[in-house]
Order: structure tokens, then C-alpha cells, then sequence
């Protein structure tokens, strides 16, 4: 199948998850995140605040989690719709938030945040291979983002699927991933 196909396909298996379900996902995707920064030793974690309509990695509880750590900065985005870029800022309890038009949760008034100095991103995803691909929502905001980072930085792709098996149709613009996180299994690429 062609990345639209896949995004279509993925977006819909994901809308018709319960209620019960979407939480059930989440809850587990978040213990197994809390864990893997723990281990790893993480401290400057850039995330995404979910799409709710899209039933989105909802990353909350990990927030609550990491906001609760001494020594865990979150960074965040805001996203410039007009020409596809996004701003990095760094967020805490006291941050406001607006949505943008798209439904995106962003930081108000926050402190701008250099990339280069980042440990890790967390990536959304609407399906991911085990091989490290992703296919986002294809406006290539992430694959821009990633570019700019540093060699040390970590890449990890969430998803609240399984992952598919082999390759999945990639252009050259695509960044892959360094770790592949489900509710089911952490991988890496």
C-alpha cells in the first residue's frame, strides 16, 4: 500500500478504538515510556500534545510523571501553519496552553528552546514499521524538525497500534526512527 492508503487506513483503525480501550493504550505506552527514560537517563525530552479527534498518543500521564522529576525538562512545539516549521519551547504545570486550528494543544508565552540541545523526541505516528519508519499525517513537519537535530539525539516513534512487519513505502526525506514504542513492545531500529 502507498502512504495514503496506510494513513487512511490506520487513522480509521484508530478512531474506532473504545474509550476503554484508548485509555487501556495509553496508560500502558506511558509505563513503558516512564521506564525507558528512566533507564536511559533522559533529561531534555521534547513531546507532542495529542490531536483528540484523532485519538492520538495521549502522553499525559508521562507528563504528569516527568514534570514530577528534578531533573526532566519538557520541550514542546508550536507550529507555524503557513510555512511548515515548527518553534521549540519548554513547558512546566504553570505553561497555558491555546489550540491551534488544527486541534494541537501549544504553549503560550513559553521560553524558546534550542534543538541542538535535545536528548530525545518523541515522535507521533499514525502506523510504523519495525524497521523504524513512520508515516505521519504528510506535511512533513517532523522529517524537517528531525533534520535539524543532532547526531546524539534520539529519535523514538509512538504509536498506539502494533507495528508492521518489513518496509513501508519511504521517500528520501523520511527520518527513521531510532526506537519503536507501542502499549505492546519497545524495538529498536
Amino acid at each position: 500500500m502507498d502512504k495514503k492508503t496506510l494513513r487512511k487506513v490506520y487513522l480509521e483503525k484508530r478512531r474506532l478504538l473504545t474509550d476503554a480501550e484508548y485509555k487501556k493504550r495509553n496508560l500502558f505506552l506511558c509505563d513503558r515510556l516512564k521506564a525507558f527514560v528512566q533507564i536511559k537517563g533522559y533529561q531534555k525530552i521534547h513531546l507532542f500534545f495529542p490531536i483528540s479527534k484523532f485519538k492520538e498518543v495521549d502522553l499525559h500521564s508521562f507528563l504528569a510523571w516527568a514534570y514530577a522529576q528534578k531533573n526532566i525538562q519538557i520541550i514542546t512545539s508550536v507550529s507555524d501553519l503557513v510555512n511548515a516549521q515548527m518553534q521549540h519551547y519548554i513547558v512546566n504545570q504553570r505553561t497555558n496552553f491555546g489550540i491551534n486550528e488544527w486541534g494541537i494543544p501549544e504553549p503560550i508565552g513559553a521560553k524558546e528552546f534550542d534543538i541542538k540541545e535535545l536528548d530525545c523526541v518523541l515522535v507521533p505516528m499514525v502506523i510504523g514499521s519495525k524497521t523504524g519508519h513512520r508515516i505521519g499525517y504528510g506535511k512533513g513537519y517532523y522529517d524537517q524538525f528531525l533534520m535539524r537535530c543532532t547526531e546524539k539525539t534520539v529519535f523514538v516513534g509512538l504509536n498506539l497500534g502494533p507495528l508492521l512487519e518489513g518496509e513501508i513505502f519511504t521517500e528520501g526525506h523520511d527520518i527513521s526512527m531510532d526506537w519503536m514504542m507501542t502499549p505492546f513492545q519497545l524495538l529498536r531500529c
